[in-house]
């Protein structure tokens, strides 16, 4: 019953990195202590089960031709530098304050993603024109120097990642849709492939502290696989506006649970 239990968490975990790109830790971590683990445990098990499944999940938006990792690489070398930083200085944040900010952040997100998804869809000439970044003088230095912008804003994705413990692959979205102006649909599944490699890490790192129990990680990684896999493939179907609308509404339901429980 333990096990259908944890496919079950799996599952819907899975299901919000398929739509959203982002970790599944707010549904994985606290389904796993439920069942009786502990906490460095139940985040070993997350991080194992946000690798397998972010790794399907972006394998699916590939297929779909909605993978661009112009940006990805630079934005991986600046995450990993800005987690330590972020690592460093959390200890000596409030843990309140952090929670309160980043659950107010993604509820605004989504009102930004929820209002893009009801404007009316561009004509080629318009999204061009915001691909280009035209009438931002900042837009177009960030997309014309992608190295250089890609590591400033990894740097600033680990520095918030390494503060909250979490929250990557959202503001890795973020950056890709807003800034670099990626389509919805290649930017979830950039982010997903992304993020699997911040969470392979810590699921060694874990696994090497002995805090990855074998049976648990798998369970949950075959549910967090089913979900993404079927999440994936709807949302690759589905239009911009839609997907756009998606997302908002699982950022505003994150948001509002974070506030809560905070």
């Amino acid at each position: 019953m333990t096990f259908i239990v944890m496919l079950l968490i799996g599952f819907i975990a899975g299901v919000m990195t398929g739509l959203i790109g982002a970790s599944g830790v707010m549904v994985l971590v606290p389904g796993i202590i439920m069942l009786g683990y502990s906490t460095f445990d139940a985040i070993g098990v997350s991080l194992f089960a946000d690798t397998i499944a972010s790794l399907v999940v972006s394998w699916t938006y590939y297929k779909a031709g909605n993978l661009n990792l112009a940006q990805g690489w630079w934005i991986v070398l600046g995450s990993v530098v800005g987690a330590q930083i972020g690592s460093f200085i959390s200890p000596h944040v409030p843990e309140v304050g952090l929670g309160n900010s980043f659950g107010i952040f993604l509820v605004i997100s989504a009102i930004i993603f929820w209002r893009r998804g009801k404007n009316n869809p561009l004509s080629l000439n318009e999204e061009a024109a915001v691909k280009e970044g035209s009438g931002n003088s900042i837009l177009q230095l960030l997309r014309k120097n992608v190295i250089a912008s890609g590591i400033l804003l990894g740097l600033l994705v680990g520095i918030i990642s390494g503060l909250l413990g979490a929250g990557g692959g959202v503001m890795i979205l973020l950056i890709l849709v807003f800034v670099m102006g990626y389509k919805m649909h290649e930017g979830v599944g950039t982010s997903t492939l992304i993020m699997a490699f911040t969470a392979a890490s810590g699921a060694l790192g874990h696994a090497l502290t002995g805090n990855l129990p074998a049976k648990a990680a798998l369970c949950s990684a075959a549910g967090t696989v089913a979900g993404g896999r079927i999440a994936a493939r709807y949302a690759n179907k589905v239009n911009e506006a839609k997907l756009s609308k998606i997302v908002g509404a699982i950022f505003c339901m994150l948001g509002l649970m974070m506030l809560i429980n905070m």
